[in-house]
């Protein structure tokens, strides 16, 4: 990681030596002149900073990254199939809503628990599902007539 840090701060002090140089001098005949000792001194120093870089330890710390990533990586399979469940819940709620149908929907144990308020909306409750969960499994229970 040294070696990369190294290499990439050689580039910026070149670039700003140059570029203030570029800056400072005056507009004149001599402008052709500067930008070629300019273009020579990027590449002069430039050519000195690769030189005295280890490459097979810039190579290694690569690698070593890349292994480093590989062995990190987290599986969110799970976590993205309860997200697709709790969005699906909400999506079940959202369409008793319309069909005003009163009902309280929760996620047990990956199925879809929907709970009617009235007992008299079983049959339209249980038609919305069918049509509205494909492969969501869910399960449908009377929890009483509200008051």
């Amino acid at each position: 990681m040294d070696a990369i840090r190294h290499v990439a701060l050689g580039f910026c002090v070149i670039s700003t030596i140059a570029g203030v140089i570029r800056i400072f001098w005056p507009e004149n005949s001599f402008t052709a002149v500067i930008n070629a000792i300019l273009v020579l001194y990027i590449i002069t120093a430039g050519l000195q900073l690769l030189r005295g870089t280890d490459w097979q330890m810039l190579t290694a710390q690569l690698y070593d990254l890349t292994a480093t990533a590989e062995e990190n990586t987290l599986d969110y399979s799970a976590y993205g199939r309860q997200l697709g469940l709790a969005a699906s819940a909400d999506a079940v709620r959202e369409v008793l809503e319309n069909a005003d149908v009163e009902a309280v929907v929760t996620l047990d144990n990956n199925t879809c628990c929907v709970t009617l308020v009235h007992a008299d909306d079983y049959e339209r409750a249980e038609s919305l599902l069918a049509s509205s969960c494909g492969t969501l499994p869910y399960e449908l229970a009377v929890g009483g007539d509200a008051p």
